[in-house]
């Protein structure tokens, strides 16, 4: 067992190592890996410029992602509430209703993106 957990560490070790040191090899041997990024997000339809609704749309996504994020640790709350009640009816409630009120909020503001969505989109599609 002791042998398998010093080869674990080793490889460990050793990918930190090269991970840490790749960006120096990188710029010796005079490699530029953005290069290309630009053509690349032109071929693949982004534009690189910052217009006011790639703007917006960065902020509603970065406002969806941290909905995701609250919905996980209220989600993870109350199954630790569940889990530590211990057979309690009321900590058991209590959790389901966390839980519960977690999941409808969940549903509200995804409902009430894909709306606006649909109806911007059917907006720009009437100009």
């Amino acid at each position: 067992m002791k042998l398998k957990q010093k080869l674990v560490a080793a490889a460990t070790s050793a990918t930190m190592a090269l991970s840490l040191f790749a960006p120096f090899a990188l710029h010796a041997a005079e490699i530029k890996p953005n290069l290309y990024l630009d053509k690349v997000n032109e071929t693949a339809g982004f534009s690189t410029t910052n217009k006011l609704p790639a703007t917006i749309g960065k902020f509603i996504n970065v406002g969806l992602s941290m909905l995701g994020l609250i919905f996980l640790v209220l989600a993870l709350y109350a199954g630790f509430k569940w889990m530590t009640s211990g057979g309690d009816s009321k900590g058991v409630d209590e959790a389901k209703g966390t839980l519960k009120n977690a999941v409808i909020g969940l549903i509200i503001t995804l409902s009430a993106y894909a709306i606006s969505q649909f109806v911007m989109e059917q907006l720009i599609a009437q100009v």
